[in-house]
């Protein structure tokens, strides 16, 4: 067994490991070159009937979607749809923060304001909230910015869902539509989707649906619907760019081999995306367009976002260099994490040789 095998291998028993502690439901997968090395998969994709997760079974993605989204924005660049340093209004002209640019949304220094806070004090309770929704209600109340526009970095969910209607509007397609048709077709991800489940329910093959624990017995896993202190599932369900998309292990392998073989974009773009942004005071924000960066000891860029949303959490690694990636699915959220993250940061030294 080749050393690659056997790292592999010893990244796959530490989830195995997890779940037989009951602390891990769902996949992973060590790839190279294009490759699924090793892959697991533990659990059920639906606790009351019994049917279990596969290889091919299909997860809420959550904020593993910014970099899809930030790849469809590198698409429209590339074809002189769009450009990086347009202001998001020439896009979205209702949008009453003039000064922030396409660049600022995707690397985290828009300054733009949390969109939570008017949904949650001018939204429609009963309504399940869409993009046009957050757009118009940020131009209706103008809630003051973090920050000017470039002036320092702060994670914006609210820039990426700008993000996805600026993908709309230049490319007169519905986002998930151009995802579809521009992004997940070309790539090879065959089952890969944009879907708001709440908002248009579809019955999908091999669906992992996501499950909170809560208490013990057979009746311990409930679905966030389920649960009052989670509705905000229901009213949000219809936003899009910071989250729902929907994957499976290999096709974001999949989507990885694309973007490394260059048939998805052009090295400059792969370059932009791996690309620290200098802020006006000299220090670099901690990602590029859609990925967080880092750099193993061997002097590898490391390409990594992770997410989490009622039922799910996920963890998706790309190595610049050496063409590994590790990928994690998980559909049921774990209230003891520390584990699982020793789990995860363990699986990545193994992996990538990052030391922590």
């Amino acid at each position: 067994m080749s050393e690659t095998d056997l790292a592999a291998e010893r990244v796959i028993r530490l989830f195995e490991a997890l779940h037989c502690k009951g602390l891990f439901s769902g996949g992973v997968l060590a790839g190279y070159n294009g490759h699924a090395i090793r892959t697991g998969v533990y659990g059920m994709a639906d606790y009351r009937s019994g049917i279990r997760l596969t290889a091919d079974s299909l997860y809420e993605l959550a904020s593993v979607t910014k970099p899809l989204t930030a790849t469809a924005v590198q698409l429209l660049e590339q074809r002189n749809l769009l450009h990086y340093d347009d202001p998001l209004v020439r896009w979205l002209p209702d949008l009453p923060y003039r000064d922030v640019t396409v660049r600022q949304a995707l690397t985290h220094v828009s300054g733009l304001p949390d969109y939570m806070e008017p949904l949650e004090r001018y939204g429609e309770p009963s309504a399940i909230a869409t993009n046009k929704d957050v757009i118009r209600l940020l131009a209706e109340y103008v809630p003051p910015p973090r920050f000017s526009a470039g002036e320092r970095y702060e994670y914006s969910n609210t820039g990426y869902v700008c993000l996805a209607s600026v993908i709309e509007a230049a490319s007169g397609m519905a986002y998930a539509e151009f995802m579809r048709v521009h992004l997940f077709t070309p790539a090879g991800m065959k089952r890969s989707r944009i879907y708001n489940r709440r908002i248009k329910p579809e019955v999908i093959d091999d669906l992992a649906s996501g499950w909170i624990k809560e208490g013990s017995g057979k009746e311990r896993y409930r679905l966030p619907d389920e649960l009052d202190t989670l509705n905000f599932v229901v009213r949000l369900d219809g936003i899009q760019g910071d989250g729902t998309a929907h994957s499976t292990l290999h096709d974001l392998l999949a989507y990885d081999t694309a973007l490394r073989g260059g048939g998805l974009l052009s090295p400059d773009s792969l370059l932009q995306a791996a690309t620290s942004f200098r802020l006006p005071d000299g220090n670099l924000t901690p990602c590029g367009f859609g990925w967080f960066l880092s750099t193993t000891p061997s002097g590898d860029v490391l390409l990594s976002h992770s997410g989490g949303w009622p039922g799910y959490w996920t963890r998706f690694v790309r190595a610049a260099a050496n063409a590994r990636v590790l990928i994690v699915l998980a559909n049921v959220e774990e209230a003891e994490t520390r584990p699982v993250y020793a789990a995860l940061d363990e699986a990545e030294r193994i992996w990538f040789g990052v030391d922590r």
